[in-house]
């Protein structure tokens, strides 16, 4: 009898301590999550019209393409016939688009709506990342990251503009949190919830597709992972669910583009310009007689072909081919400058590495104002977000983690990052193509000063706790 009540007594303080633990991990994220979308919504109070002049005709491409749809109504974007189906627009997924048109249903045309939008979801990108090192070490860790996550000038300024690269960090994150949460489990393989986990974060993935194209061989990658973190046993099983998962949702797009277009197009046309024009950024003296820039190309391809309505447009007319054609030239340079361009995959992976060099475009307020009063110190922090000091910590938390052998959680931390380096680096590429990764390499730089703190503070040494299954 007394076994049992002893029994009885430790359950009700298992129970309570859990509830303790949700509810001071509740506030934490709240607090974090606060912070990220007062740091976002203060960026868009002082630069909302200065984020208009980034990419504005990519950003009108799109705004042009969700007035159609909203016009003509999603289905057209399967009708050969409808406006929408212009080749001119096939040179992105459809997803923003047609996020746009819901958005411009409830706020005609309204770039504000827009970008308040993406701030709040930008801000639960950074939950995402404390969750999964939350998943990962202890608290502390999660903390770190989701400050450093909520107040770097690169994110908040990316969420502000009307391009759908910071939404697209979203679903890729939750991909990879749910996967976490899986192989906490005992035999994930077997376990149906953890299946229907993985299947979700596979359909995660394919939403990122969605919203860009460069995610979309992001799934085969991902399956790797189960290779490396999983038993011989529970490999094969997570993998193809992973895939399936991605497949059901990338699928509608391809369909479409048979569909529409009578040929094999994944997703959306362009492969070729950027792999062209990337190869082109390396080759300074221009050697290879490669077009640096979308002009360049288009007026070479009308010169070329002794076709004058070429110099128009990248995809019309012959759009399908011209891209096909640019792909087939550059892999041909590719063939014939192997090792040369292997070079370039490095030195461009590398390039990833860096923090874009964005500090806070805040509104200039007079002093003693409760503006200033936050201004200010929040330009001192965001000064401290450059290469020089994040990449040696970033390097640190990487090395820690190799010490202590927790090769599972570094590998969940790398994955994405290294698809970005392996794919990303053979193409064209601007920071706002691989923003992802910064999200995962602040977990790694989150591990580094926790691991300093704790030289200099006795309560911050506790090793850092590695991944379990519970």
């Amino acid at each position: 009898m007394k076994h049992e009540n002893g029994d009885a007594t430790k359950l009700k303080i298992s129970d309570a301590h859990q509830r303790s633990v949700a509810r001071r991990n509740l506030l934490i994220l709240s607090l974090i999550f606060c912070t990220a979308l007062g740091v976002r919504l203060l960026n868009w109070q002082a630069a909302r019209h200065e984020a208009f002049r980034v990419q504005s005709s990519v950003a009108l491409n799109y705004k042009h393409l969700a007035a159609l749809i909203r016009a003509n109504g999603v289905s057209s974007l399967y009708n050969a016939s409808s406006s929408t189906s212009n080749p001119d627009l096939l040179g992105h997924p459809p997803g923003y688009p047609i996020l746009l048109s819901f958005i411009y249903r409830v706020a005609p045309d309204s770039d504000t709506a827009t970008q308040l939008l993406q701030m709040v979801l930008d801000s639960l990108s950074v939950i995402i990342v404390v969750l999964i090192a939350f998943e990962l070490f202890p608290t502390a860790v999660g903390v770190i990251a989701g400050f450093l996550a909520a107040l770097a000038p690169q994110f908040s300024w990316n969420s502000i503009l009307l391009l759908p690269d910071s939404l697209a960090a979203l679903p890729i994150l939750l991909a990879i949190w749910l996967i976490t949460k899986t192989l906490r489990r005992k035999n994930p393989a077997s376990n149906r919830s953890s299946i229907i986990s993985i299947f979700a974060a596979g359909a995660l993935i394919g939403v990122s597709v969605w919203l860009r194209a460069n995610s979309l061989l992001l799934a085969p990658f991902l399956a790797l992972l189960f290779l490396f973190v999983s038993k011989r046993s529970a490999r094969l099983r997570p993998a193809v669910v992973l895939l399936c998962g991605a497949l059901l949702l990338i699928a509608p797009i391809t369909i479409r583009n048979a569909i529409v277009y009578g040929k094999f197009i994944p997703v959306s046309l362009g492969a070729g310009q950027t792999l062209i024009e990337g190869i082109a950024d390396y080759n300074s003296d221009g050697s290879l007689g490669l077009p640096q820039t979308d002009m360049e190309l288009i007026r070479a391809e009308a010169e070329a072909a002794q076709r004058p309505e070429y110099a128009n447009s990248l995809f019309t007319p012959d759009g399908i081919e011209r891209d096909r054609a640019r792909m087939a030239r550059g892999l041909a340079v590719i063939r014939a400058h192997p090792i040369w361009f292997a070079g370039v995959m490095i030195r461009r992976a590398a390039s990833m590495l860096r923090l874009e060099r964005t500090p806070l475009r805040l509104a200039a307020t007079g002093s003693g104002t409760w503006q200033s009063l936050v201004q200010w110190p929040l330009r001192a922090v965001q000064k401290i977000f450059i290469t020089a000091i994040f990449l040696p910590l970033v390097l640190i938390g990487g090395g820690i983690l190799v010490y202590q052998r927790q090769f599972q959680s570094l590998a969940i931390l790398l994955i994405v990052p290294c698809y970005y380096f392996c794919t990303q680096s053979a193409l064209h590429t601007e920071y706002r193509y691989v923003l992802v990764i910064h999200y995962f390499l602040f977990v790694l730089a989150a591990v580094a000063l926790y691991s300093i703190a704790g030289k200099l503070n006795p309560m911050f040494r506790k090793r850092l706790a590695p991944m379990k299954p519970s």
